[in-house]
């Protein structure tokens, strides 16, 4: 394992972590300051976490699929239905949140943005080698 895929599977567990303790617990310094700010800070959270993790696990730059290339899209479903749980949890867990359509609705959409970019990162490198 190369210190690159250590670095990704690293941050994508602590951008995992973190977004999973400001999700539940903690509230995030200035939360609230403009309509809409929880659903940028979910949107970010759910984007990074899920970007780190698909290029440790999935499509690894310079170094072409991951050991979980096949399961690429069964990985992205599964971090949307975590969003959705995690949603249903802060109504469960806190007395200070609630479950938002809207905050699951950016996470999706974070998911989705994430997952694009690798693929067309794959893209680019397969169009790469094949110019070769």
């Amino acid at each position: 394992m190369s210190w690159t895929d250590v670095l990704l599977w690293v941050g994508a567990v602590v951008s995992g972590g973190l977004t999973l303790w400001f999700s539940l617990w903690a509230v995030l310094a200035g939360t609230g300051s403009f309509p809409g700010a929880d659903k940028v800070e979910h949107a970010i959270a759910f984007f990074t976490t899920t970007l780190l993790f698909l290029l440790a696990a999935v499509w690894r730059p310079g170094r072409g699929p991951g050991p979980f290339y096949r399961w690429r899209r069964w990985l992205a479903a599964a971090v949307i239905l975590l969003g959705g749980m995690v949603e249903i949890a802060q109504s469960a867990l806190t007395a200070s949140r609630k479950a938002e359509w809207l905050d699951w609705l950016s996470e999706i959409l974070a998911v989705l943005a994430a997952a694009g970019i690798v693929r067309a990162l794959e893209r680019r490198a397969s169009a790469a080698r094949a110019r070769c």
